[in-house]
């Protein structure tokens, strides 16, 4: 495989991450937090998200968000677990989930 094919590859599994997580993290973060929480309480989620990322704890953020369909009671999500066998998707997975669960809250704030 050449370069100009291995990019197309990884452009296209950073695709399929950033659809997987975008379809994934709305729903999760409706059923954890309902429009009477406070708005800091989906902040303090976020950061020790962010923070483990940030120090490259990846499989600790992976299983963080895991915990968090658990304490949602929603299933974890097929898609979601295969991302888990792979660090280089996993770690793609994390990024993309914490980039959009900010993204979420800061839309959530916004409309309060």
């Amino acid at each position: 495989m050449n370069k100009m094919q291995s990019r197309k590859t990884s452009n296209a599994v950073r695709n399929n991450v950033n659809t997987i997580s975008g379809a994934y993290t709305l729903p999760l973060i409706d059923k954890l937090f309902s429009a009477r929480q406070n708005a800091s309480d989906m902040d303090d989620v976020y950061f020790a998200l962010a923070a483990l990322v940030d120090t490259g704890r990846i499989l600790e953020a992976f299983h963080m968000i895991r915990g968090l369909y658990g304490i949602a009671g929603l299933e974890y999500p097929d898609h979601v677990e295969e991302m888990g066998k792979s660090e280089e998707i996993m770690e793609l997975f994390v990024a993309e989930f914490v980039f959009d669960f900010y993204d979420i809250i800061d839309e959530k704030k916004l409309e309060k």
